[in-house]
């Protein structure tokens, strides 16, 4: 369990831009390579972006880590498919 929650940390920082967010372009390119067998369709700039803005709760166009740990949880629980 130890290790999987270091991956996901790990995930975050790897893409978050200096301020510690993922922006668009960031998510974007996070879903593409560490989701693309996970969530079908991630090359649809459009969809990416949707599920982008519904689980940013802040509405500021940036993803905390508190909201990219939400989107994971969803995922295991296959609450988001992007079309």
């Amino acid at each position: 369990m130890e290790s999987a929650i270091t991956k996901l940390v790990d995930v975050f920082k790897s893409y978050a831009g200096k301020d510690k967010l993922l922006g668009k372009k960031e998510f974007q390119k996070l879903m593409q390579t560490e989701l693309k067998n996970f969530i079908t369709n991630t090359e649809n700039n459009k969809a990416v972006n949707e599920l982008k803005d519904k689980i940013d709760k802040n509405k500021d166009g940036k993803l905390t880590f508190e909201e990219y740990f939400c989107l994971v949880t969803q995922l295991a629980t296959n609450k988001y498919k992007l079309q």
